[in-house]
């Protein structure tokens, strides 16, 4: 007899052997041939979970699961022991709480590089200096951008949105002297641009969908990139131009 046929008789027999005929591989109430199952004791899964009391709990996960278990018989059964036994370890994670938070202060007020505040300040007359001081830096970008880059301004004659951002950019132009295109993706104007350029093709190519749309292009390269869609205040515009050519990802974080 061939090998592969007595492979195949033996497995027959041991087939025979252990009846294949239940109702589910997952249910582990029967021996399965082949088949291990790891489903729990349902009378040990049953069993509640052992009182840990707050003067012998060592690890942040146990007082998680004391304050659980607790919270948990408190909210089924709120009887004053059980919301007096839950109500006393939740103070005393508030007491754990507080010296973190006093240490962790502690901690960055004598460390100036773990101090965010240096970075981000929070106090009024900091955050002045600060807002100064990039609302300058933002100037200089622009100013600089102005010699080799200018805005497209997409745009439609019946979009509300279009004629209330236009006068936006007319200031923006004149403030930091950045040229601004008009394109038009129906071929009407606005009146603060009243030749604008033809782009019903070009918003195709672009894949501008929805305006306005204002777009920054390199007149030296031709490279392009969008600066955003939609209604921009004045300082929005400013924030986003300085963000994405001047700074890197996470530079302001």
């Amino acid at each position: 007899m061939k090998r592969w046929l007595w492979v195949a008789l033996s497995l027959a027999q041991a087939a025979q052997a252990h009846s294949l005929d239940y109702p589910s591989i997952w249910r582990c109430d029967q021996p399965k041939m082949n088949w291990y199952c790891d489903e729990p004791d349902p009378a040990q899964a049953a069993q509640p979970k052992k009182r840990i009391e707050w003067d012998q709990i060592r690890t942040a996960e146990q007082l998680r699961q004391e304050l659980k278990r607790r919270e948990d018989i408190a909210v089924m059964n709120p009887t004053d022991r059980n919301l007096k036994d839950y109500l006393e370890l939740w103070q005393f994670t508030q007491q754990k709480g507080a010296v973190f938070a006093d240490q962790w202060r502690r901690v960055v007020w004598q460390n100036p590089n773990l101090d965010y505040s240096l970075k981000r300040p929070a106090n009024n007359t900091a955050i002045k200096l600060y807002d100064d001081q990039r609302r300058r830096q933002e100037g200089q970008q622009l100013q600089a951008l102005a010699q080799n880059h200018g805005l497209i301004f997409f745009f439609r004659s019946d979009c509300p949105t279009c004629h209330a951002m236009a006068p936006t950019l007319k200031t923006l132009a004149d403030q930091y002297g950045i040229d601004i295109l008009g394109v038009s993706v129906d071929g009407g104007r606005l009146p603060e641009f009243p030749h604008p350029r033809d782009g019903r093709a070009q918003a195709r190519a672009w894949g501008v969908e929805r305006v306005p749309a204002l777009f920054i292009g390199s007149k030296q390269t031709g490279e392009i990139a969008p600066i955003g869609f939609g209604m921009m205040a004045l300082t929005e515009i400013v924030n986003r131009m300085f963000v994405l050519t001047g700074s890197r990802p996470g530079d302001n974080f």
